[in-house]
């Protein structure tokens, strides 16, 4: 006998959509219901809504006491953002039906699609209590737990999948899920053992990203450049690698690297304020006030509201004591309600150093407040009251600074000289 639906998938799989149409009426007309359901199941599974839902609706007229296919329907409508029409059908499903546990796990989805999370949580907890040892169930609401940031009880629940020898669900990999999970609440190294466990030959790309950017978290760099770089290897074009790749490499000292590793990135994306950031902070490391400049100002060009860049920029200004560029670029961004705390910092630096001390000394006290524990702002105040002649406060700051770390021997030494001298 003709076995059409196979026929349909056999002609979609090469391509064939005339031939697979053809095969599709056919399997309507002629394959028995088995067949017809089968094959709904799998083009629903391929993406193929409309012909899926045409051979459902097809079963239902003829058994329209048929309760999966009143959910399959459903699980369709929802998918079409049908929500009313997915309502209507699983309200015809009765938890007397075998098929009310496949109905409460759509219904759970369809409540989630409107937002209900504490239903969606409910149906998901019934269906537990119906089923409580089928994994699809317990996945199911680990998923829910997942997407809600209920990491702790997701992780429960995947671990328990995993006590089951359930390795993979729905194309998911419960071991990266549950190494997803620990890394949302910080366990590093949890989340790092997970993602070990799972077969080189079974990691993802993504899987290998996380695992890297794992890696790089916990400071281990080696590990990190390694499994980051076979990610380029694999998909040059995967751009997120690009920033923690190159950061990896600058903690290994390998700042040449780091450099082309972050210019490779923006080969690829040029609308990437980080990478153009990360370039510039690099290049002034490295001598090259051009390339610096520029790729600050390319990444303002594409966010002038980035604040980090614009404190980044300014620090540059200071740096190469240019004061006026460094007051401009402060000036503007608060004009534009853009702020940092260090933005006062360096605007007392930089009028101290144009000699402009009644505006220094102004932002010397706002700064305070910002940093009264920061001990290289200390270590500036302190200077700042020395260079002004402002001894008592000198000594204050130094006193303060030596109680947040009184290991500072040199801030010590210039404290006891400071008081056999004045005092």
């Amino acid at each position: 006998m003709t076995n059409h639906a196979e026929e349909m998938m056999s002609a979609l799989n090469l391509g064939q959509v005339a031939d697979a149409q053809k095969a599709f009426d056919l399997s309507l007309k002629e394959d028995s219901d088995d067949l017809v359901f089968s094959l709904a199941e799998d083009l629903y599974a391929m993406g193929f809504v409309d012909e899926s839902k045409q051979a459902y609706l097809q079963l239902l007229a003829k058994h329209p006491d048929e309760d999966q296919l009143k959910s399959a329907l459903a699980e369709l409508a929802i998918e079409e953002d049908n929500l009313e029409e997915a309502q209507d059908y699983l309200a015809q499903i009765s938890p007397e039906s075998d098929a009310y546990l496949q109905a409460l796990l759509v219904k759970a989805d369809l409540y989630q699609q409107e937002g209900l999370q504490e239903s969606a949580e409910y149906a998901l907890k019934q269906a537990r209590q119906i089923a409580p040892d089928e994994p699809v169930v317990a996945f199911a609401l680990a998923e829910f737990y997942f997407s809600t940031g209920e990491y702790n009880k997701a992780i429960a629940l995947y671990r328990s999948l995993l006590l089951m020898g359930q390795r993979r669900i729905a194309k998911v990999d419960i071991a990266a899920r549950i190494g997803t999970a620990y890394a949302a609440v910080g366990n590093i190294d949890n989340a790092i053992a997970y993602f070990e466990q799972i077969k080189p030959i079974d990691m993802s790309v993504d899987n290998k990203f996380q695992l890297g950017f794992l890696y790089y978290q916990k400071g281990e760099t080696a590990e990190a450049v390694e499994l980051l770089e076979e990610v380029l290897d694999l998909d040059p074009h995967y751009t997120s690698v690009y920033p923690i790749l190159g950061q990896a490499q600058e903690k290994a000292n390998e700042k040449e690297a780091a450099l082309k590793t972050y210019q490779a990135g923006l080969s690829y994306d040029q609308t990437n304020v980080v990478l153009f950031r990360l370039t510039a902070n690099l290049a002034f490391q490295m001598g090259d006030d051009k390339l610096a400049e520029d790729s600050y100002k390319k990444a303002l060009a594409l966010d002038d509201g980035d604040v980090v860049t614009i404190a980044a920029l300014a620090d540059f200004y200071l740096a190469k004591h240019d004061y006026d560029q460094t007051i401009e670029v402060i000036t503007d961004a608060n004009k534009r309600d853009l702020f940092d705390p260090k933005f006062k910092w360096d605007l007392a630096r930089a009028y101290h150093a144009k000699e402009e001390d009644d505006k220094a000394a102004s932002y010397w006290q706002q700064a305070a407040s910002d940093y009264p524990e920061d001990t290289d702002f200390l270590h500036d105040l302190a200077d700042w009251y020395h260079e002004t002649g402002q001894r008592e406060e000198e000594a204050a700051t130094l006193k303060k600074a030596l109680a947040i770390n009184p290991d500072n021997f040199e801030l010590a030494e210039r404290l006891t000289e400071l008081e056999d001298t004045f005092f």
